[in-house]
């Protein structure tokens, strides 16, 4: 046999037992075992079949989030579970602690605004000097006028803001107005009757300005 025939067979011998390697160490690295998540095993683990489990994350997913939930409840120490002799009661727990944490948290904010806007409306009042009741007592025989005359501009522009009226304050306020039918006779049969009703306003106002100046625990101190 030729030495160039020798070569040959001898470079084609080692193609062929390269291409027969690839496949096996290409076969053998495919069947490296895959890292299994420790959280996801323990939630798949302590979720199956059991709804309270269940319930209680999906309660703590609507204060933390979807998108930010597995980072939390890893951060915050779920992962203790694992290996706990009873995992789907641990991770129970730690799923109702977590909730009623973020749901005191959160009523306790909101009692904390609440307090912040009820001392920041105490700070905004009139204080209660004779040249303040003087003011308001005559401006609230305005208003009441005003309602009589069914003056619409000026009650919405002037007195509502000026008064902090709110809608319900309005209502009880126009209610009580239109109940006064003897009131209202006068003024149809004498509209300068409206002038001496607010006069006599004034001087009941001044007497007790708690009874009638309009809205007046909400604008004095």
């Amino acid at each position: 046999m030729k030495i160039s025939n020798i070569l040959t067979c001898a470079i084609v011998s080692i193609l062929v037992i390269s291409c027969a390697k690839k496949p096996i160490s290409q076969s053998v690295k495919n069947e490296q075992p895959m890292e299994i998540d420790p959280l996801t095993t323990l939630q798949q683990q302590t979720e199956h079949n059991n709804p309270f489990v269940v319930d209680a994350k999906i309660k703590l997913l609507q204060f933390v989030g979807d998108s930010n939930f597995n980072n939390y409840i890893t951060k915050h120490g779920i992962l203790a579970c694992n290996g706990n002799e009873n995992q789907t009661s641990c991770v129970l727990n730690f799923y109702l602690q977590e909730y009623y944490k973020l749901k005191y948290d959160v009523q306790i904010k909101r009692i904390i605004e609440e307090n912040q806007t009820e001392h920041d409306i105490e700070l905004s009042k009139i204080e209660a000097t004779q040249i303040n009741i003087d003011k308001y007592c005559k401006m609230s025989a305005d208003f009441v006028a005003a309602i009589y005359n069914n003056d619409k501009s000026n009650i919405t522009k002037k007195f509502q803001p000026l008064f902090r009226m709110t809608e319900q304050n309005m209502s009880t306020l126009y209610t009580k107005v239109s109940r006064d039918s003897y009131s209202h006779f006068l003024i149809d049969e004498n509209p300068s009757m409206l002038q001496e009703m607010k006069a006599d306003y004034v001087e009941k106002c001044l007497d007790n300005p708690k009874d009638n100046i309009i809205n007046y625990f909400n604008l004095f101190r």
